[in-house]
């Protein structure tokens, strides 16, 4: 038997079993016009009969059960009917339970088969439900998708519908599910889902070719959640977040964006793979970060992804991990080949490469990473033997440096920038300071001054803007 997409949550089979519980009144339904007595008596049987019993009746007309139990769900959903939630959550129950359970996914197939009689079968009516208000109604119908879309995909390699995919992955990704703020259950319920469509090619070309960097947000917010407590409560909420992230590390284009616009996600995962007690969630973290560098799109990205965990002093965390009794022993081969490929790639480049300047630039690639930390931006010696750089290809780094601080939310930011304008003026001169004020017809000098008039602005940020106006002005 192969099985099909498996979901582990306690809150979820708690759900469902409270929905079986549930008494309905289907002769009920029957009155008022909801479904056919032929519809009722047909689900009715199935209710009254143990599991076996109730295989073994679905198996003897597969095809028929499939498409009655489907329409039974469609038209309850068409109708204008109010309260007609408890029914709906029992049809989306009997049908989860009988694709899971159907020992050769018989059910699964049968619904599949309903295609021929109508395109948009036999996903329209989950899809319908995408947008209740019912959290396990969404869910159910999520998981039901999921169930139907990876074993459409397996079958046939292709996939069935770009934009049943699309919304799929939207919603499990939404503040429903991965995107939730508060509930670690929901967060769980969702990833879960979504490990099991990127495990297929298709999916995976789809979840990258549309909104990438949005759809990843709450997965990398849940990765830096788990680099502050990486031994918390929630370590199989972890485990399947990083699972995730790995299988989508397999594709360079993926990491190539991650990588750019979470750059903080590096330095995460080294804490996680640090401070981790758990051997799979350390493993985890170690196994994307070697997928970062080994699967790049090209030489040049490699070398910007490696110079990122060196900013993050990659290389000393690696170092520590191989030094554990997990890593040192051999006993995880895969492990131990994963940090010797790491730490031989990073020790390669801090050897023969890797400078200051590098190091710099590392930031103002990503902004993210901008900070005092780095000893470069209050270096008299840095700036003295590097300044002369950034009036290379028409001040191309100078500009790169305004934009940033144009663009960039953070404070902190903004006062290491103007902080680096600072010094580009003093060893620069008048070259540097006329590029400033006549760039976009001044609008980057008329931003620093806005620095100074903002009333509820941080002082220091005020405080570097002056000075760097001085500067300006002296000139």
């Amino acid at each position: 038997m192969n099985s099909p997409v498996i979901v582990e949550s306690g809150f979820f089979e708690d759900g469902k079993n409270l929905i079986r519980e549930r008494v309905i009144s289907w002769s009920g339904n029957t009155r008022a016009g909801l479904i056919t007595e032929d519809e009722a008596k047909c689900i009715r049987s199935l209710e009254k009969q143990s599991v076996e019993n109730k295989h073994q009746t679905i198996l003897s007309q597969v095809d028929y059960y499939a498409q009655t139990i489907l329409n039974v769900l469609n038209k309850l959903i068409q109708s204008n009917s109010s309260g007609k939630e408890d029914i709906i959550k029992n049809i989306l129950t009997l049908i989860n339970d009988l694709l899971l359970e159907l020992p050769n996914q018989e059910f699964i197939d049968a619904l599949l088969k309903l295609s021929s009689v109508d395109s948009s079968l036999p996903y329209a009516p989950f899809v319908d439900l995408l947008g209740s208000s019912d959290v396990l109604i969404k869910f159910l119908a999520l998981y039901n998708l999921t169930i139907l879309l990876t074993k459409s995909a397996k079958s046939s390699g292709t996939c069935p519908d770009k934009e049943l995919v699309i919304k799929t992955i939207d919603t499990l990704s939404s503040e429903s599910f991965i995107g939730s703020l508060k509930d670690t259950n929901l967060q769980f319920l969702g990833i879960q889902l979504l490990q099991e469509l990127m495990l297929y090619k298709p999916f995976k070309q789809i979840y990258y070719e549309h909104n990438l960097i949005t759809n990843f947000r709450p997965i990398n917010h849940l990765i830096q959640l788990a680099s502050k407590q990486p031994n918390n409560s929630s370590l199989q909420l972890i485990y399947t977040v990083l699972l995730t992230t790995w299988v989508l590390s397999f594709n360079a284009k993926i990491n190539k964006e991650l990588v750019h616009y979470y750059a903080n996600i590096v330095g995460s995962l080294l804490t996680i793979a640090k401070d981790s007690i758990k051997l799979k969630i350390v493993r985890l973290a170690v196994a994307i970060l070697k997928n970062f560098v080994a699967i790049t799109t090209n030489n040049g990205e490699q070398f910007k992804v490696i110079k990122i965990i060196l900013f993050h002093d990659g290389l000393t965390t690696i170092n520590l991990i191989k030094e554990r009794k997990f890593a040192s022993n051999g006993s995880d081969e895969e492990l131990s080949n994963d940090l010797a490929y790491l730490s031989e790639e990073l020790t390669e480049i801090v050897k023969n490469k890797l400078s200051s300047f590098d190091e710099y630039l590392t930031e103002l690639e990503n902004p993210n990473l901008i900070s005092f930390s780095s000893p470069t931006h209050k270096s008299n010696e840095f700036w003295l033997d590097n300044a002369h750089r950034f009036k290379d290809n028409k001040y191309e780094l100078l500009l790169r440096i305004l934009k940033v601080l144009s663009t960039t939310d953070k404070t902190e930011t903004k006062v290491v920038l103007l902080n680096d304008l600072q010094y580009l003026f003093k060893n620069l001169g008048l070259d540097a300071v006329d590029f400033v004020s006549k760039s976009s017809h001044g609008q980057y000098k008329l931003l620093i001054m806005t620095y100074l008039d903002n009333n509820n602005g941080d002082s220091e940020l005020k405080y570097e803007a002056l000075k760097t106006i001085q500067l300006l002005v002296g000139q």
